[in-house]
């Protein structure tokens, strides 16, 4: 029996016209349909802002019941689903619980964060009479403990088989431990969460309905209406997925590689399956090289320097090890002999400044801190490999006066960075792509 996977991301529910056209492609597919659903933007949103609070300020749990019932009312005409009004009763009644107890733990964290899934399947529900909703308790889609950023370990194929043919609605972005809690596999993660249903039944490939943002050259905020990138590695989409204009979970990549399942972005626009975007393991050169000039203003810069750090063995493992400890991700490491540098999220940055102080090191003479900069990423396979790559990049900032405050490349033969200051970004952004596309 052949199995189809698709994920949708919340931004469609309540798109009438996204959701008939995705109703009538999945009716030219035979066998079972999995629809693994992205929450809807406004409930996460509405969750993580209670959580964020709930310590700080009464919890106005009449408010959010109007708040959920009114999201419902603007996708759905009719009366609000009894099972809506139950989950929006228990997200309520362990907001509450947490704002009594005053504490909560990663795990409870996760159990709150998956009712953004559970509320917005509802919402498709009630909008799509003929599908069925599967709970991945049913299924035994099991997980890693490591709650906020879990790991998918296995399924109940005996289970996924005994299913007979239809659509199936899973709610994505979490599994469960071994202990029966709620793991989340991280913030609107339902890529990954139907990239792994894809491998686990053995579907020939992964589609998306559309990207909230599509993969193009380059930040239609910054470029007037550039042209999609219709083919990309695994590898160049996971780069770019860490960059603010894509919406792709960078873990998606991860059940597929080894299988070589292809992942396919289908524009919803149609009934008939047009593909926008095609990523496989197939590594296809333009003759431009370039494929993306992508940008991020999600970053600080932790500067480790001194004449000595070359020397010294043991720096950045210690520093690493301590971030580690602490939760921090770490984007990327650019080193010299007197310096280290870590890229880190805004949010980091100041409490990884704070950590590292303490650590002590006889060989640095500064640790510092670099906020009010901008991520520059160039990308595309073969710029080891290709004369005047390199060269164009930085002649192109350095004739438009750009000055850059970092710069690393050769750790990949798919990407080049830039940190430039973030008032540079822009343009940046904008002589690099002419360079390269114009």
């Amino acid at each position: 029996m052949s199995n189809t996977v698709i994920r949708l991301g919340g931004s469609h529910i309540g798109n009438a016209h996204s959701i008939l056209n995705l109703e009538e492609y999945l009716k030219q597919k035979s066998g079972r349909k999995f629809v693994v659903v992205s929450a809807i933007k406004e409930i996460l949103e509405l969750i993580n802002k209670q959580i964020s609070t709930v310590f700080q300020d009464d919890l106005n749990d009449q408010e959010i019941a109007l708040i959920l019932s009114d999201i419902y009312s603007k996708r759905v005409v009719g009366e609000i689903s009894k099972a809506y009004r139950e989950l929006s009763q228990q997200l309520i009644n362990l907001l509450k619980g947490i704002a009594l107890i005053g504490d909560y733990s990663k795990a409870l964290k996760d159990q709150v964060l998956s009712y953004a899934e559970n509320l917005s399947v509802e919402i498709l529900k009630a909008q799509w009479k003929s599908v069925s909703l599967l709970q991945i308790q049913k299924i035994e889609l099991l997980a890693t403990s490591d709650f906020g950023t879990a790991t998918f370990l296995s399924v109940n194929h005996g289970k996924l088989q005994a299913l007979p043919d239809g659509i199936y609605l899973v709610p994505g972005s979490f599994g469960i431990t071994e202990t029966g809690k709620l793991a989340r596999t991280g913030r609107t993660s339902a890529d990954y969460t139907a990239a792994f249903l894809t491998k686990e039944l053995g579907a020939e490939k992964l589609e998306l309905w559309d990207l909230d943002k599509d993969f193009q050259r380059a930040d239609p905020a910054i470029i007037n209406n550039p042209q999609k990138i219709k083919r990309l590695t695994y590898s160049e989409a996971s780069e770019l997925a860490y960059f603010d204009h894509y919406s792709f979970h960078p873990r998606t990549v991860e059940p597929l590689e080894h299988e070589h399942i292809p992942i396919e972005v289908i524009s919803s626009d149609s009934q008939k399956g047009i593909v926008d975007t095609v990523i496989n393991t197939e590594t296809f050169i333009e003759e431009q090289i370039v494929k993306s000039v992508a940008c991020t203003d999600d970053i600080s810069l932790l500067k480790l320097d001194g004449p000595g750090v070359g020397l010294k063995p043991g720096i950045l493992a210690k520093v690493t090890s301590q971030l580690n400890d602490s939760g921090i991700n770490i984007k990327s490491v650019i080193t010299s002999q007197t310096s280290i540098n870590f890229i880190l999220s805004n949010e980091n940055g100041e409490k990884a400044l704070k950590l590292v102080n303490k650590l002590g090191f006889s060989s640095v003479t500064e640790i510092s801190l670099v906020n009010d900069i901008s991520l520059i990423g160039v990308v595309g396979h073969g710029m080891q490999h290709a004369f005047g790559v390199s060269a164009k990049i930085f002649t192109a900032v350095a004739n438009n006066n750009i000055n850059v405050v970092l710069s690393g490349s050769g750790a990949s033969d798919l990407v080049s960075y830039l940190v430039v200051n973030k008032s540079d970004k822009e343009k940046s952004v904008r002589e690099i792509y002419k360079a390269f596309f114009e």
